[in-house]
């Protein structure tokens, strides 16, 4: 038991003797076997994409839009293909009675509510302040498209651990918000232009938990206890991907006032030691949307859950060898 001293390890003998039946109950957790889980054949089962009708206010329109150009389809086509469900996924669009997406265990499917899609149907072209950097000129269809995907394949990150039996480490939501980033991370080309990045389209999802976190008055036990961190966490967290994935594209972006320091110092570099440079990061960290003192760590970041999600894919998603 790693860092488990005397103290720890007399109190789980005696929860053990004071809960007798917790010892020795049938539902003890099994060890997860790589594959056990997956389907026999690779792409055989589908993600069964269903659009209902709605009668949310303006949400028609939508619908349509979604089901013309074929965006969810494709990428929910391209995933069936690289791993081995055991079963037919439904995936379905509809009117929920509340803004919400999620993930059911019992029925293992996905269900996005229309409700939700109507929270952020609205243009980002009015945006001022930091954020205009990667939000400028973003009109409501942008805004609905790339929210809705980065949602998507959040509650997506949700089916699959629970499908395929995924040993995630830290808190699932965490883990979920880091699929859904990759995957659109993953989907640029080289040739992108910086307004035609998926990776582009992570930040706007990052932006919405903005929006939706509470002030830090508003803030209570519940919140803090929630599975879910903080909306202003996760925006950071999100954002620190897409800078770690590509800091060619993103540092002049999110980070300007690093961007500046470094390339000052790369023009002279003998006019700086360590404390000098630690010294103008400050001076420039507000200048920067996400703090350098995170930035400097994104590069790694990126590498370590791109990785793990990799393993993961090629571990458990494919058919176990007999």
């Amino acid at each position: 038991m790693i860092g488990f001293g005397r103290w720890a390890l007399a109190a789980c003998t005696a929860l053990t003797l004071a809960l007798p039946s917790m010892a020795q109950a049938e539902t003890a957790v099994e060890p997860l076997t790589p594959g056990a889980e997956a389907g026999a054949v690779l792409g055989e089962h589908r993600f069964v994409l269903t659009f209902e009708p709605t009668a949310v206010e303006g949400m028609g329109l939508v619908r349509s839009k979604f089901q013309r150009e074929g965006i969810f389809a494709e990428l929910l086509s391209d995933m069936a293909d690289q791993i081995a469900l055991p079963q037919d996924i439904p995936v379905t669009f509809t009117d929920c009675g509340y803004a919400n997406a999620f993930w059911s265990p019992a029925n293992r499917s996905l269900t996005m509510c229309y409700e939700l899609m109507a929270l952020y149907n609205t243009s980002y072209a009015h945006i001022e302040g930091d954020e205009q950097a990667f939000l400028k000129g973003l009109e409501a269809e942008d805004v609905l498209m790339g929210t809705t995907l980065f949602i998507l394949m959040h509650e997506m990150g949700h089916g699959l651990t629970d499908v395929f039996d995924l040993p995630i480490t830290g808190k699932e939501e965490d883990a979920v918000d880091q699929f859904a980033t990759i995957t659109l991370i993953r989907a640029d080309e080289g040739d992108d232009t910086f307004e035609q990045r998926p990776s582009r389209l992570a930040l706007l999802g990052a932006y919405f938990f903005l929006q939706l976190a509470r002030e830090p008055e508003a803030l209570d036990r519940n919140i803090f206890s929630d599975e879910h961190a903080l909306g202003q966490q996760r925006y950071y967290d999100v954002m620190c991907l897409v800078m770690g994935a590509n800091p060619d594209v993103y540092a002049g972006i999110l980070t300007p006032g690093m961007a500046m320091v470094i390339e000052t110092i790369e023009k002279n570099p003998d006019l700086f030691d360590a404390a000098k440079v630690e010294d103008w990061l400050d001076k420039t960290d507000a200048l920067n949307i996400l703090p350098y003192r995170r930035a400097v760590q994104c590069e790694k970041e990126y590498a370590r859950y791109g990785a793990s999600w990799d393993f993961l894919f090629d571990t458990f998603m494919v058919p176990s060898a007999k």
